[in-house]
């Protein structure tokens, strides 16, 4: 019996469960300055793995440098000094953030000691990092302060989808939004245990209430110190009107002063467009650069 238990649970830890399904909005061919990432879902026995095309030598070409081991038998890899024989193999998991639309977290494992969670929204085809999403509960204290306050909960900062694991971010943000202004609360790592509670911010006549801690990318976040009930060295609100700010539809999501880091190719889907897109790449000439001195023709009498 005891052998027998014990053969299922290899079985189990060798096998995947189940497939992950990747949210529609988010499958197809994303380019960004230095690099394509292509998501399809695996086969159904497959968890799915991560596709990076990097464009390297300035652009000029097109690296396969991490994808699935079977795309070699649909399309064989070209091995020179830029692409290796094998790719990069980079199992990631993707899952939408609770009660938010077109927010999402990827969970990408480099090795067992080392993975990494990146949180983006998707927004008019576009891949945006370092997002602000709103937050569930409004904590403004209605007998303190007049007007109606917003929260924004930011997350750890991100590179991007990339092929090396990123250090925790020592600080993250939250956003309180009222009326033409936002105010900035740091909020930094520490090992307290999480606590589901409020702390007083205050900045001259303005008086919030904001959480406590924010957990984010499984690592814990404080507003104050200890015990303390209220935010410290509190700073000056920025005006809206300065920033320019990108929400989602229904505005449970929000970017400042960025750049999307992808941008969808609507009119190119699959593998082999993917491919396609490497082929007329790499099929590229550089041409030969200019001299550093002046070429002259020889010349000859009478001409």
């Amino acid at each position: 019996m005891k052998k027998g238990f014990l053969v299922v649970l290899l079985f189990a830890l060798i096998c995947p469960v189940f497939s992950q399904k990747i949210p529609k909005v988010l499958q197809g061919i994303w380019e960004g300055k230095d690099r394509f990432v292509y998501f399809d879902n695996a086969a159904d026995d497959k968890n799915p793995e991560f596709v990076i095309i990097l464009k390297e030598y300035y652009g000029w070409y097109y690296d396969r440098a991490a994808e699935p081991v079977d795309y070699a038998e649909k399309e064989p890899r070209t091995r020179n000094a830029a692409t290796h024989k094998d790719p990069e193999v980079i199992p990631f998991t993707i899952n939408e953030i609770e009660n938010i639309t077109d927010a999402f977290q990827l969970s990408i494992t480099y090795s067992k000691h080392y993975s990494n969670t990146t949180s983006f929204a998707i927004i008019d085809n576009r891949i945006y990092l370092n997002m602000y999403t709103k937050y569930a509960t409004n904590l403004q204290n209605p007998d303190e302060q007049p007007g109606q306050a917003t929260l924004w909960r930011g997350w750890q900062y991100s590179d991007g989808f990339i092929m090396n694991s990123q250090p925790a971010d020592e600080n993250i943000s939250l956003l309180i939004m009222l009326d033409d202004k936002f105010y900035d609360v740091r909020y930094w790592q520490t090992d307290m245990d999480y606590e589901a509670t409020t702390v007083t911010f205050k900045y001259k006549d303005d008086i919030f209430q904001v959480p406590k801690h924010l957990y984010a990318e499984g690592t814990n976040y404080s507003s104050v110190n200890g015990r303390s009930k209220k935010v410290r060295n509190t700073q000056p609100a920025f005006q809206t009107s300065n920033q320019n700010i990108i929400y989602n539809n229904d505005k449970t999501v929000l970017v400042l002063n960025g750049e999307p880091y992808l941008t969808k190719l609507t009119d190119k889907q699959t593998f082999e467009d993917l491919m396609q897109i490497i082929k007329e790449a790499n099929a590229r000439r550089k041409p030969d650069t200019e001299p550093i001195f002046p070429v002259k023709l020889p010349s000859f009498p009478g001409e």
